[in-house]
């Protein structure tokens, strides 16, 4: 049993009975439909038995593949999921921010390992040299 598990069922007046599982297709849809009907976050947390920053953590992952996958427009995914503007380009600048820090500066000026092996041998002879005059 996952660890969240445990927890959820020893400590059930915190955590939701959700916590920590998967959110399947059909929970989403059941999630954006909830959020087109104008219900409160509280009640859509309720319903599916998870916490308010859980429901909030999906709609923001919603928003951004929305954005980045499907390409569309803010307009739209306000009315998907409920956020305010600021609130999906916040996600938008923190998923690029995100992605930059992955993707390999093509400036890196790193050396590969066919520039380090010289260097390292003639600190290996430099090495020995010393030792040798130790002893």
């Amino acid at each position: 049993m996952p660890v969240y598990e445990v927890i959820a069922a020893n400590e059930s007046s915190k955590y939701t009975a959700r916590m920590g599982k998967a959110w399947d297709d059909e929970e989403i849809v059941k999630l954006l439909q909830s959020i087109r009907k104008k219900k409160s976050i509280e009640d859509i947390a309720k319903e599916h038995e998870r916490t308010i920053g859980a429901i909030n953590s999906r709609r923001r992952d919603l928003a951004a593949d929305y954005w980045f996958n499907d390409k569309r427009p803010i307009e739209e995914i306000m009315n998907f999921t409920g956020l305010t503007k600021e609130q999906i380009e916040g996600v938008i600048r923190k998923r690029t921010a995100t992605k930059e820090c992955l993707i390999e500066d093509p400036q890196d000026t790193s050396p590969d390992m066919k520039d380090i092996i010289p260097l390292l041998k003639d600190i290996q002879k430099k090495l020995s040299i010393i030792i040798e005059k130790i002893q």
